[in-house]
């Protein structure tokens, strides 16, 4: 998958002579939260929307000795810099020490109207009050939504903004989902999940994305999460967000935030523990991101805030805020400013890059340090700091000498160390930075296991989890193909998890430029998306004996079966056979196999693999910004005699400027 470039850039490369032409940005995409605001109000559940005149607008319930007398309170904030807005709370009309403490609230925006709900504490109705004035005023008094069967208790309560309100509520058998929509100046009778009951109830968010609502919820324990459709009043359970670990840490209060300028989901949910079992005690709000509403990642701790009651994720002014009720956590959004963005092209002295599948790429840039380089601190962030993004784009200068600068994009890089050196007259900046697929390095922290998923979506699953979000799967039969059982464990990197699952059917993965995870499964018949041969500076073109001509693999034996019934495929590769005069024997297992057909399937991937790897070359050419992994090449070689097509597997590239290099050596195999 070659990036495209102009004709006067491909002129340009291969010219006789060539002038390297390099830009280097460093930017900080990073939420840096801060402390913001320290209200300092007592704890207890409460709730955010953004009006429709960028104003927030919160809700609270305030919590005491008579939990079914509490009051439903309101605040509007104009100035989100002015600290008494945040301290400043009105109660609602006929919510005065009438409402119950832990069945939660909600408040959303309604296309304009803002809609806010809590339960009646006697009597048990769902109330709601509504505004039309970007909450500057609200209803005199609550109207009734419905009451709960028998007026059981409410245990959380969730709005996605598309006139509805979605609530957990007890039953008999544990808790349920409950929802009522609004139409035509009136509530709809009680609509219940068909979904299991769950122990118990701890919170609920919704988020509507045009056809379905997306609904997390928790029990204490686990974040549950499934879908409803409203026309056709159908519920579908989703795999667990976080499974319960035991009674150990408690999970409660999800709350959801759409960014758009990420183009991603965040839930933030307050994880727990007293201590009795582990010894650690603390509450804190973790921050898990989706693209999808469907896969999510592990997320990140904000341990500087303390909270039970829950955390808002907001965005508003520019900027994100976390919101609880005793603090507010403010992380600016990025912007191409002196904060965020720095031109580093003219200060780049040397840089060499190394690319390997199922690897993060390594990149050690050295830059001019004497034009005053700051670096990021705790505090006081800026571009150049850990994790930060180094976008690195290259190419040569085309036209008439001087020519005009033509650059491609050739990738995405984290810091990950920063060196000051200095000597005599020399200052300089070292950056050692890797791609965002070390973050598969990470260690999950609580098992999981997946039943009869298709391996497209687990393959999600697991980089969602890592959080890498952007993927580019091929359009292969493979990727539908069901896996009976799959489980990502306790301590385990999410790297041996996704590896595992690409050797199912060999597919290979690296990180485009774009920051897209890209998977592609090897196809022999992919046509040459470059030549070189007068271009070549150092060739080495070799073969080496086939490890295997003859597979077996062995899946799952079949279900009913007898107690000797194998699943069974094998595949031979007579010509190498008979070439190297000996069998070349691998057996495969794979209990995630179910039929003859994916076992056949598994076989002859397992030899193509064999086959590529058989060829082993390496060439040495002037740097091109064409090639990314997995690219095939034409190589011919000045004498004729030598040459062919092959498959870029890894590649290290150099500019020395001072040394005249900028050049990469491609480690290749077969088609």
């Amino acid at each position: 998958m070659v990036r495209a470039i102009s004709d006067t850039l491909a002129a340009a490369m291969r010219a006789s002579t060539r002038v390297p032409a390099i830009g280097v940005s460093i930017e900080d995409h990073i939420q840096h939260y801060q402390a913001y605001q320290s209200p300092g109000t007592p704890d207890g559940w409460h709730d955010a929307c953004v009006a429709g005149d960028g104003s927030i607008v919160r809700v609270r319930l305030t919590r005491g000795s008579g939990a079914y007398s509490q009051s439903l309170q309101w605040q509007r904030i104009t100035n989100p810099d002015s600290a008494s807005q945040w301290s400043s709370w009105s109660t609602l009309g006929g919510a005065s020490a009438t409402c119950f403490e832990d069945s939660g609230c909600a408040i959303s925006n309604n296309g304009g109207i803002l809609r806010t709900f809590a339960q009646q504490g006697s009597g048990g109705a769902l109330w709601t009050w509504s505004s039309s004035d970007n909450g500057q005023s609200w209803s005199a008094s609550p109207t009734s939504v419905l009451t709960p069967p028998g007026g059981t208790s409410i245990l959380g309560i969730g709005s996605a903004g598309n006139n509805d309100v979605f609530f957990l509520y007890q039953i008999s058998g544990g808790v349920v989902i409950g929802c009522s929509l609004y139409s035509g100046g009136s509530w709809s009778s009680l609509r219940s999940s068909t979904l299991s009951a769950i122990p118990y109830g701890a919170g609920l968010t919704a988020c509507w994305d045009g056809s379905l609502y997306w609904l997390i919820f928790s029990d204490g324990n686990t974040l549950y999460e499934s879908t409803y459709d409203p026309g056709g009043n159908s519920w579908q359970g989703l795999p667990a967000v976080a499974p319960a670990t035991g009674n150990a840490i408690t999970r409660r209060a999800p709350r959801l935030q759409y960014d758009p300028s990420s183009e991603l989901y965040t839930l933030a949910c307050i994880e727990a523990d007293s201590g009795q079992l582990t010894g650690a005690v603390y509450s804190y709000p973790r921050l898990r991101q989706s693209a999808d509403l469907q896969h999510w990642s592990q997320g990140s701790i904000v341990h500087s805030m303390s909270a039970q009651y829950g955390a808002c994720p907001l965005g508003a002014s520019n900027a994100n805020l976390l919101i609880s009720m005793s603090s507010v956590l403010k992380a600016n959004a990025y912007r191409q400013d002196s904060q965020h963005y720095l031109d580093c092209g003219s200060r780049v002295i040397s840089y060499s890059l190394k690319e390997h599948l199922n690897k993060p790429a390594e990149v050690e840039m050295v830059l001019d340090g004497g034009q005053g380089v700051v670096l990021s601190q705790p505090g006081a962030t800026g571009p150049i700091g850990p994790n930060c993004s180094l976008v690195l784009r290259a190419g040569y200068r085309s036209g008439t000498a001087p020519g005009v600068s033509e650059l491609v994009k050739v990738g995405t890089y984290r810091i990950q160390s920063m060196q000051l050196e200095r000597s005599a007259g020399v200052e300089r900046l070292r950056l050692l930075c890797g791609d965002l697929t070390q973050q598969l390095d990470q260690v999950n922290r609580f098992q999981m296991t997946y039943t009869a998923q298709p391996l497209s979506w687990l393959l999600r699953e697991v980089c969602a989890r890592a959080g890498l979000f952007a993927l580019a799967l091929p359009a292969s039969s493979q990727l539908s193909q069901s896996v009976p059982q799959f489980v990502l464990p306790a301590g385990g990197s999410y790297r041996h998890a996704l590896d595992e699952l690409c050797h199912i059917y060999d597919l290979q993965y690296f990180l485009d430029q774009d920051e897209v995870l890209q998977f592609q499964d090897l196809n022999a018949g992919v046509s040459a998306s470059w030549s070189y041969q007068a271009e070549i500076e150092r060739l080495s073109w070799g073969q080496r004996v086939q490890g295997g001509n003859h597979i077996i693999v062995t899946g799952k034996p079949p279900a009913g079966g007898s107690s000797m019934a194998l699943t069974t495929a094998e595949v031979y590769d007579d010509q190498q056979m008979q070439w190297s005069g000996r069998e070349g024997l691998i057996q495969h297992v794979d209990q995630k196999l179910l039929t003859v057909a994916q076992c056949a399937s598994k076989a002859s991937f397992l030899l193509a693999q064999q086959q590529r790897a058989r060829q082993q070359h390496q060439v040495q050419v002037p740097f091109n910004p064409v090639h990314q992994l997995l690219d095939v090449i034409s190589i011919s070689d000045a004498s004729g005699t030598i040459g062919g097509n092959a498959r870029i597997v890894s590649s290290s590239s150099n500019y020395e400027p001072q040394q005249a290099i900028y050049s990469t050596t491609l480690e290749l195999e077969g088609v």
